[in-house]
């Protein structure tokens, strides 16, 4: 380690000058801005009292051609020499205050940080209206920093303060006016403040770079792979990252006059991003070889990095990014996963399933040339079958990479939609619906809820299956769609055997909350049904129902016929095979439409 990194101190105010040259790359997008400012406050008051306030971690850039200078102003250097990897925070903070520079948000929106001093109290305060009204405080100690002549700004406060003072009959001592300067000159001198430093040499691998952050930064969070991704794209092309942020922000919220990256299925974030397109256009699940595709390794020869590789990479993903981040794929995607039953962000419990199902619609539209039917389709089948079995949870990378590489040899679109059936029907076979699907990996669990149910709830949304003893015919699938909850949930789960029914029966919470139990139900019924056994309330809430219509409600929501008069364990079985059998119903349908 001695030989990849270096200690040394460096005040605040050399840190400060390094970025507005561009000698030390702060991007100001490299992660939001997440510190309250009560925790900036305390910053300032710690270096105030002469307490430590941490290290800073920056890793020198290699020297390479083509690198672009970091940020949005104009800087002495042509591209940075050091990047930091960890402190950044810290610095941003210590910055955006002394150079009066406004900040992004975690909603990327922009903000000012404004900490308050007063000089008499020696005491530091968050900005708020009460302190930009004293006359004893100074609102925005940016204003100590920035002002070209401090001598004067210490004269101005004090004769303002003594105006104030005086107008109110006191008195402000010659004392009190030395305090003043002494402890305001105090603060315009916290940029002599001086910060250890590691410098970590170009030549470190990230594997390393890691290895000092966790040892060092004991207890932190430890750096993604996405993050030294990133670092790159600020390095060499921040355009790209640009775009990557604009997508992932404009997910968060609606834009009114066109079509953005929002949607109620999913937000979006610059490590889904990275995902998609590192397996889209370089056939790469692993982040970690995506960092060193794009920093130029040649896996020919271990360890050796070509810049030509570099740049032959970032050519490629300057062809393939704009396709991800086509607002209109994007949308046609999200369609095909509304297509498989999904219709609401609740239903998916893995955010990755989302995205590399995203890279797979890509590949089908653009490598095989699949027409949006035949893409929809492809793409709700294999999301279908892939969040049912869990495919993206858990060590998941090496499968992916796998599914990559088998998919990078084929030709056309036939072989593709050959490999997603096969893939397909070896895993969902009539074992997994009559066996695996009713064990302790499906729908024999207690709980809100697992893949296995939102698949049967999605199962419901593509069979058009009408809400449990609705009186008003209501598809389930309405229920999801925006704008229909109001100030309650319209639709929520209900226990088929009420919960103190059972309580009384001696049954414990695990078997109470098993997802057999459960029915989505009209929650205006929902007030109408009593705690009793189901074979007093069933009978009521059915009444004005015919015989046949009775029945066509309890298959839509997988009800065996007579169960309110089950033994209740028998109840369990019967209705998890019900519902295997809706989920096999679905995925019949959806692979039918492929076949």
């Amino acid at each position: 380690m001695q030989e990849i990194f270096s200690n040394t101190t460096l005040t605040v105010n050399q840190l400060i000058e390094k970025i507005d040259t561009g000698e030390l790359g702060l991007p100001e997008l490299q992660r939001p801005f997440i510190w309250k400012d009560a925790k900036v406050r305390d910053l300032f008051d710690s270096m105030m009292r002469g307490y430590p306030i941490g290290y800073l971690m920056l890793w020198e850039c290699p020297t390479l051609d083509k690198k672009k200078s970091i940020g949005i102003d104009t800087h002495s250097y042509d591209s940075p020499k050091e990047v930091i990897i960890d402190g950044q925070q810290r610095l941003t903070s210590l910055y955006a205050v002394m150079k009066g520079k406004k900040v992004i948000n975690s909603k990327f929106d922009e903000k000012t940080i404004v900490i308050s001093y007063c000089p008499l109290q020696d005491k530091f305060e968050v900005g708020y209206s009460a302190t930009k009204n004293d006359p004893e405080w100074i609102y925005n100690i940016s204003e100590l920093f920035t002002t070209n002549n401090t001598f004067k700004y210490i004269g101005d406060f004090i004769q303002r303060l003594r105006d104030y003072r005086a107008s109110k009959g006191e008195e402000l001592t010659g004392e009190k006016e030395g305090v003043i300067a002494e402890h305001i000159n105090a603060v315009v001198n916290l940029k002599s403040h001086t910060l250890p430093v590691f410098d970590i040499k170009s030549n470190a691998e990230e594997e390393d770079v890691s290895e000092i952050f966790v040892r060092v930064n004991s207890g932190g969070v430890s750096l993604k792979q996405n993050d030294f991704i990133l670092t790159l794209l600020s390095l060499y092309w921040d355009g790209g990252r640009r775009e990557i942020e604009a997508f992932s922000k404009e997910s968060t919220y609606p834009t009114k006059g066109r079509i953005t990256s929002y949607n109620q299925i999913t937000t979006v974030s610059a490590q889904d991003i990275i995902r998609v397109v590192m397996a889209y256009a370089f056939d790469r699940a692993r982040l970690k070889y995506g960092y060193k595709l794009l920093r130029g390794a040649d896996f020919d020869r271990r360890g050796a990095v070509d810049d030509e590789l570099r740049v032959q990479r970032f050519e490629t993903l300057k062809t393939k990014l704009p396709d991800v981040l086509d607002v209109h794929s994007w949308h046609e995607f999200l369609k095909a996963i509304m297509n498989a039953g999904y219709l609401s962000g609740d239903l998916i419990l893995s955010g990755n399933a989302i995205f590399y199902s995203y890279a797979f619609y890509l590949i089908a539209k653009h490598r095989f040339k699949a027409s949006y039917n035949e893409n929809m389709h492809l793409t709700s089948l294999w999301f279908f079958y892939a969040s049912l079995i869990s495919l993206y949870t858990g060590p998941f990378e090496s499968t992916v990479e796998s599914h990559l590489n088998s998919i990078k040899e084929l030709t056309t679109l036939d072989e593709y939609k050959n490999f997603i059936l096969s893939r397909v029907n070896e895993r969902l076979t009539n074992d997994y619906f009559d066996i695996t699907l009713l064990g302790s990996e499906g729908l024999a669990v207690s709980g809100r809820g697992n893949n296995a149910w939102n698949a049967y709830v999605a199962s419901l949304n593509i069979m058009d299956a009408k809400i449990l003893f609705s009186k008003s015919n209501l598809l389930v699938s309405k229920l999801f769609e925006p704008g229909t909850d109001g100030n309650r949930k319209s639709l929520e789960k209900h226990h088929l055997f009420p919960k103190a029914y059972l309580k009384s029966l001696g049954y414990p919470d695990s078997k109470i909350n098993q997802m057999a139990n459960y029915a989505f139900i009209d929650w205006k019924d929902n007030m109408d049904i009593l705690d009793d056994a189901p074979s007093v309330y069933y009978p009521i809430v059915c009444e004005g129902k015919s015989k046949a219509e009775i029945c066509r409600m309890e298959e839509e929501n997988a009800l065996p016929h007579g169960w309110e008069n089950m033994a209740y364990e028998d109840f369990l079985e019967a209705r998890r095979k019900l519902m295997a059998a809706k989920i096999k119903a679905a995925y019949e349908q959806l692979k039918k439409n492929v076949e």
